[in-house]
């Protein structure tokens, strides 16, 4: 094992603190020491998964310190396929600083063992803060358009274990026996009200909506693959000077339709609390204009599959409109949105059933 006390560069290993301080710095360490650790708190992490902001200071070779910060992602357990995944998505360039479009934070080290890895990570600031207008979506959409159109017709390194099962992931299709259970359950409780929020007379559409979970997937097995992101909320994504777009979190990537990174793009920020339901229209039309714009720029053919894909990748989302009635008919649930812990209860409401409106619309506009 390399001796990183010396300043060799990050690597793995038990101990990669001088390593990433060489990393962040520039320069050359005789010694590294964490001066503080910071949890930084996400609502859906894995179990097994922590993630920190790490201070520090570096003694370097030709005199003189300084100051070090970097971002620890701990993956213990269930997540360590997903957290490898992700290590060589950075240590294949997958995911890259100077990426075309959409850029990644710098890889300042790693352990990777067998019961634990450790991305050490270069912190992001994002420009808004978290809270992004309309028209900042747009821009990310074109810079996802610009990085997903860069790998059609390439191959995926073999180095990295492609997530390719992602329409399952999302879709759960093992669990529909068990959600249409639930929701005739649900639907029985169901008011007026809520019913006609969702226009969905006796929840026929949401029953359909999961029980076309099968068909959704195959057809949009049938569309031409490319690799994408494919967990990209708005929590995930960084808005950096000059229009740049930066996204973390690459443990899910591999190979999909053109177009379906949109879907968590939208429908998952504004399920989190990310976004406003208020803006989904114009979250809709600014960022499937803006993505469809750049991808046919080089791939002019390939414009033809991506709303038919977004919508059907949409669809896959039954939960969402499940989870929208399960807590409507539950006074006790509270915490609605998850970016919003502090979201008075009828305002989380008001959002998700107007985001789980939005995608019994889509499903309707591309049936299956």
């Amino acid at each position: 094992m390399r001796d990183e006390r010396r300043g060799h560069g990050p690597a793995a290993g038990p101990s990669p603190v001088a390593g990433v301080a060489r990393a962040a710095t520039g320069r050359a360490v005789l010694d590294a020491s964490l001066t503080a650790r910071t949890p930084i708190t996400y609502d859906p992490y894995l179990r097994g998964r922590s993630i920190e902001r790490v201070e520090g200071t570096a003694t370097h070779a030709r005199g003189g310190a300084s100051a070090w910060s970097a971002v620890v992602k701990r993956t213990t357990g269930p997540g360590l396929r997903e957290a490898r995944r992700e290590l060589e998505a950075y240590r294949t360039g997958v995911a890259a600083p100077g990426g075309a479009g959409l850029g990644a934070p710098r890889l300042l080290g790693a352990v990777d063992e067998p019961d634990v890895v450790e991305l050490w990570l270069e912190p992001l600031n994002d420009a808004y803060a978290g809270h992004w207008p309309v028209e900042r979506f747009a821009a990310a959409a074109r810079s996802i358009a610009t990085w997903d159109a860069s790998w059609v017709g390439r191959a995926v390194p073999d180095a990295l274990d492609s997530e390719d099962a992602w329409a399952e992931r999302h879709a759960q299709p093992e669990r529909v026996t068990e959600a249409l259970a639930e929701l005739q359950t649900l639907a029985a409780r169901a008011g007026p009200e809520l019913i006609e929020r969702l226009a969905d007379p006796g929840l026929f559409r949401t029953a359909s909506l999961i029980s076309s979970t099968a068909a959704r997937i195959r057809r949009l097995s049938s569309f031409p693959a490319s690799l994408l992101h494919q967990d990209l909320v708005r929590s995930n994504l960084f808005a950096l000077p000059g229009d740049r777009t930066a996204a973390i979190d690459w443990e899910h990537v591999g190979r999909g339709p053109l177009g379906v990174d949109l879907a968590p793009f939208l429908i998952g920020s504004v399920r989190r609390g990310e976004a406003s339901s208020d803006h989904l229209a114009a979250l809709e039309t600014a960022c499937l204009d803006s993505y469809e714009r750049e991808l046919g720029r080089s791939h002019p053919a390939a414009v033809l599959d991506v709303r038919p894909a977004y919508r059907l990748a949409v669809g896959l989302r039954w939960h969402v409109v499940l989870g929208a009635v399960r807590v409507s008919l539950d006074p006790d649930a509270t915490r609605i949105r998850g970016s919003r812990p502090l979201e008075a209860r009828a305002d989380g409401l008001r959002h998700l059933i107007a985001v789980a409106r939005y995608i019994l619309d889509a499903a309707d506009l591309e049936p299956v």
